[in-house]
């Protein structure tokens, strides 16, 4: 190949190394948070990412790490990137076309799914009288076929879906405002607070040399990175992978493009975490001018994309279905979380009637290539909403036939989930 045809990589990253100790990282969005790069247009670049948490978590046999996870730090973001020639107004047009774990040796060729209460959507409701979540890890090995498994959830294999969860342009100062005024009213609405992630400095991060005021002003205006918003961000869409596209809308010249939060897989639905990976992510841009107005992209509205013809298939399913109707028989109008769960809680009752702990079937439901579909919104008071389990990654028979038979597929004392240590 002739050196001149490689494709350029953008961004360089260490990922053995805490993230918060990296250049060209930034946690927080901002449109003052300067470029670490230019873009070539209509070309393919490369891009090197750290996992969310910027190396906290790590591949051992217990959760400590969990129980001591920065949450304030937020995802570790690679840029921003200038665009040439984008202005407000403009849509980008992103390409993924590639994404792999770093290569053999580097000591990131895993990845990892975690459970804990308060961090996903699933705890259980106090009627069912299972506790709390337990904090628990599960890593992920890759292997070269595109396949993963885990040592901590046996008698399951199956094909990653590799994607990039947070694929971001920065608000203009007016939009970062109003994010955080907006979110700042629901915050102060609900007498308990809503979870949200508010302007804070403890935490934020930006790996550039920035005047002393400039950094003070990012870290304490800052929107924090954990809600996917108009500029796209934390999405966390499963079937942007490779081959696909995806349109964000530009409000700042240059647009200020950042990327990361890379998943090998995860479900419709991601209740809890994907399997999150460090790797190298390669995309193509191009611009599409007065794309916003065009494509009729309004405010409020998440990003536009289109599928990928090359993700794996599964065909056979076990599916459940739920209502907007909670377990204690209270009905809600339309309540598409609340239908979500019912259905989730099915599928998770059904993988433990095979052996399987709560925990292993609430990562499942995250890590896997769970199909969830929005089945009906019109006949009211109830959503309803579907989660189907895909029966070929299981060694043995998940369905319902089996289930009716006792069919126990692990066994007592088979491997189970990193959980925190009693030293802790």
């Amino acid at each position: 190949m002739d050196p001149s045809d490689e494709i350029p990589t953008l961004v360089t990253v260490d990922p053995t190394r805490p993230g918060q100790e990296q250049a060209n990282i930034h946690t927080r969005w901002h449109p003052d948070i300067p470029c670490v790069a230019t873009i070539p247009l209509s070309t393919p670049f490369k891009v090197q990412c750290l996992d969310f948490s910027g190396t906290q978590i790590t591949n051992t046999d217990d959760a400590d790490d969990i129980l001591h996870l920065n949450h304030d730090s937020d995802h570790h973001l690679s840029g921003p990137f200038a665009v040439p020639s984008s202005k407000p107004g403009d849509v980008l047009e992103i390409e993924v076309v590639d994404l792999v774990p770093f290569a053999e040796g580097s000591g990131s060729r895993w990845g990892y799914c975690v459970t804990a209460q308060g961090l996903g959507s699933l705890d259980p409701d106090p009627e069912e009288g299972e506790g709390e979540t337990k904090v628990t890890k599960s890593i992920w090995d890759f292997h070269d076929d595109g396949s993963t498994s885990s040592r901590h959830v046996p008698h399951v294999k199956f094909r990653g879906r590799p994607h990039p969860g947070i694929l971001g342009t920065a608000p203009s100062h007016s939009l970062l405002a109003e994010w955080n005024r907006r979110e700042s009213d629901l915050e102060l609405s609900t007498q308990k607070g809503a979870g949200v992630s508010l302007p804070e400095a403890s935490g934020a991060y930006v790996g550039q040399e920035l005047e002393e005021g400039l950094r003070r002003k990012i870290y304490e205006e800052g929107a924090r990175t954990a809600p996917g918003r108009e500029n796209g961000g934390n999405i966390d869409i499963g079937p942007t992978t490779i081959g696909s596209k995806v349109y964000l809308p530009v409000y700042i010249p240059g647009a200020s493009l950042s990327v990361g939060d890379l998943h090998f897989c995860q479900s419709d639905g991601e209740p809890t975490t994907a399997i999150e990976m460090a790797g190298i992510l390669t995309l193509r841009v191009n611009v599409v001018p007065n794309g916003v107005e065009l494509l009729g992209l309004r405010r409020g509205a998440g990003p536009m994309f289109t599928t990928s013809p090359k993700v794996h298939i599964y065909r056979d399913f076990v599916c459940f279905t739920g209502l907007s109707v909670a377990p204690d028989g209270r009905q809600s109008d339309q309540s598409g979380v609340l239908a979500y769960r019912s259905a989730a809680f099915q599928a998770m009752k059904h993988l433990q009637s095979f052996g399987y702990t709560r925990e292993q079937a609430y990562i499942l439901l995250a890590a896997a290539p769970i199909e969830s579909r929005v089945v009906a919104t019109a006949n009211k008071p109830n959503f309803v909403i579907s989660v189907g389990i895909p029966t070929e990654i299981f060694d043995f028979d998940i369905s319902i036939k089996a289930r009716l038979e006792g069919v126990r597929g692990v066994q007592q004392g088979e491997a189970g989930l990193a959980e925190v240590s009693r030293e802790v």
